[in-house]
Formats: structure tokens, sequence, C-alpha cells
């Protein structure tokens, strides 16, 4: 058994203690005394951990609403961006399609053509 640290040889060497300070006399009254502390403390931990709760429910509550707002303002911007997403990618692929002919038209004009060669004089 272990509280606060303290293990059960320790709790019973601090009654024997306490009972040689306090006496046989007044140990009783301290006990009720020792109780009714350790009733306020419990009552006011109580009292904390309700009013902690009420105002955690409330901030939880605060942060679910958000929460759903967002995810559906995701949702509905998304519904907005496809149909532009849809234009986008078909400019992208007309653009590519007009740089492939445009890089083959270049790459016609850069070949050499062949002409005819000038007729060679004969005969000298």
């Amino acid at each position: 058994m272990n509280f606060f640290g303290i293990g059960l040889p320790e709790i019973i060497l601090i009654m024997v203690l306490t009972l040689i300070v306090v006496g046989p006399q007044r140990l009783p009254e301290l006990a009720a005394q020792l109780a009714r502390l350790v009733r306020q403390a419990r009552r006011y931990a109580g009292q904390v951990n309700s009013q902690l709760r009420h105002e955690l429910g409330d901030l939880t509550q605060d942060y679910e609403s958000l929460r759903q707002e967002m995810h559906q303002l995701r949702r509905e911007l998304s519904q907005l961006a496809k149909p532009l997403q849809q234009e986008l990618d078909a400019a992208r692929t007309d653009l590519k399609a007009a740089r492939e002919s445009v890089e083959k038209a270049a790459a016609k004009e850069e070949q050499p053509q062949e002409t005819a060669k000038p007729p060679s004089e004969e005969g000298s």
C-alpha cells in the first residue's frame, strides 16, 4: 500500500509518533479535525471538478460547432472549385496540344530542305 509515496511502515511510524506527541486524550479530537479537513478538501475538489466540467462542456460544444462549420465550408469550397479545376485541366490540355504542334512546326522548319543542285558546267 502506497499513499502519497508513503508506505505502510511509514504510516504506522507517523501514527505512533503522533500518539506520543499529542497524547491519548487529544488523539480523538485531532482525528476529528483531520476528518473535517479531509471532508472540506473533498467538497472543494468536487466543486472545482464540477465547475471545470461545466466550463469545459461549454468549450467542447463551441469547438464541435466550429469544427462542423469548418467541415461544411470545406465541402462547399470543394464543390465550387470542381468546375474551375475542370476548366483549368481542359485549358492545360489545350495548351499542351498547342505547344506540341508548335514544336512540330518548328522542327520541320529547322530541317534543311533539299534544293535542286545547279547544273554543273560541262565541257570547260
